[in-house]
């Protein structure tokens, strides 16, 4: 004989397994919301030429030649970056000029200094750029960008001896890193 005690019991064990399955199933059922991100990262570095360094044209023997800074003849490079990025700076200034015909082996004795600045126009504003490895900070930029340049002047002297005429060069590189 069926107790109601025991059908009792059983139909609460049910009731409670029904609404437990209930419970499971409901916590596995997630709602998510998505968003779309989309991150465009351009941490470009950007050097050029502005300007050649250039001594003109001399004559054979005619000494000592100086491009001063601020002549209107100073080679000045420009680095474009980020605002605030820490840059790795070398400048691998070369010590002779060399004829471009290279069976003559003359050559024309070069010395070089370099400055860094935040403008063109206002390159008395500059600092020294040290003969090794720089770490140099790009400035905020006043205007309405992320961006903003350092400018570096290069300047100084050769010594034009008895050498053969021609044209006489040689080149200077730049190397940016950013950090």
């Amino acid at each position: 004989m069926i107790d109601d005690n025991n059908i009792s019991q059983a139909l609460t064990l049910k009731i409670f397994g029904l609404a437990l399955l209930l419970c499971l199933l409901q916590a596995n059922k997630t709602s998510a919301q998505f968003i779309d991100l989309r991150l465009d990262i351009d941490a470009e570095i950007t050097a050029q030429t502005e300007q050649s360094l250039n001594f003109g044209t001399l004559s054979t023997n005619s000494g000592r030649r100086m491009i001063e800074f601020g002549s209107v003849n100073m080679g000045i490079f420009s680095i474009t970056a980020l605002e605030n990025q820490l840059l790795l700076v070398t400048l691998d200034k070369p010590t002779l000029l060399n004829h471009d015909n290279p069976a003559i082996e003359e050559t024309i004795p070069l010395e070089l200094f370099a400055r860094y600045g935040f403008s063109m126009q206002n390159h008395e504003d500059s600092f020294p750029l040290p003969e090794a490895v720089s770490n140099i900070k790009v400035e905020p930029n006043p205007g309405p960008g992320p961006w903003n340049a350092i400018y570096i002047f290069m300047y100084g002297t050769i010594d034009i001896n008895d050498v053969p005429d021609g044209t006489y060069s040689n080149q200077i590189v730049l190397s940016v890193e950013y950090i």
